[in-house]
C-alpha cells in the first residue's frame, strides 16, 4: 500500500478518527475522575491477558516439536497462569506490586536513558533523551516515595493521561487529513 493511498484512506474517513479520539478523550477523563476503579480494571485486564497468554503458551508447547522447548514454554505458560490468577484473585495485591514494578521500571529507564543521552551528547537534540531520561527518573522517584499509598490510584491516573493525549492527537490528527471544505 503506498503512502497517497493511505493518505486517501485517511481523507475519506477522517471521522472515524475523530470519533475514536473523542472516546478516547471521555475514556481518560472517566479515568482520571475515577482513578481507583481504573487502577483496578488495569489490574484485572493485565491478569486476564496474562491467563489467556498462559493458555496460549500451554497449548503451543504441544507443537514445539522438542522436548527442552516444550519444557521450556510449558513453564513459562504456567508461570502466565499463575501470575494471572494471583492478580484476579488478590486485586489490591497486584495494584501494589505493579505500582511498584512501574516505579522500579521508570527509574531504572531514566537512569538508562541518561547514560544513553550522553553518549549521543555529540548528536542533535541528544538533549532530549537526557530531559526525557530525567522525567522518567523523576516520576519513578515520585511514584516511589508515595508508594504504598500511590498504588491505589496512579495506575489508573497514567492510563487517564495516556488517553487524553491519545484522544488529542487523534482528534488533531483527524481534521489535519480531513479534505478541505
Amino acid at each position: 500500500m503506498s503512502g497517497a493511498s493511505i493518505a486517501q484512506g485517511l481523507r475519506q474517513n477522517w471521522w472515524w478518527l475523530l470519533v475514536m479520539g473523542i472516546v478516547y478523550v471521555i475514556a481518560g477523563f472517566v479515568a482520571i475522575g475515577h482513578p481507583i476503579m481504573a487502577s483496578y480494571a488495569v489490574e484485572l485486564v493485565i491478569g486476564v491477558i496474562l491467563i489467556v497468554g498462559g493458555i496460549i503458551s500451554i497449548i503451543g508447547s504441544f507443537f514445539s516439536g522438542d522436548w527442552k522447548r516444550l519444557l521450556l514454554i510449558f513453564i513459562s505458560g504456567i508461570l502466565y497462569l499463575v501470575v494471572g490468577y494471583l492478580l484476579i484473585k488478590d486485586p489490591i495485591s497486584g495494584v501494589v506490586t505493579l505500582t511498584l514494578l512501574l516505579a522500579a521500571f521508570l527509574l531504572v529507564e531514566g537512569i538508562f536513558k541518561i547514560i544513553h543521552a550522553f553518549q549521543m551528547k555529540p548528536t542533535p537534540n541528544w538533549g532530549w533523551l537526557l530531559v526525557s531520561g530525567i522525567a522518567s527518573l523523576i516520576l519513578g522517584g515520585l511514584i516511589y516515595s508515595e508508594f504504598p499509598s500511590s498504588s491505589t490510584y496512579i495506575l489508573g491516573l497514567l492510563v487517564g493521561i495516556y488517553f487524553l493525549i491519545n484522544g488529542f492527537s487523534m482528534i488533531m490528527f483527524s481534521f489535519a487529513v480531513k479534505e478541505p471544505a
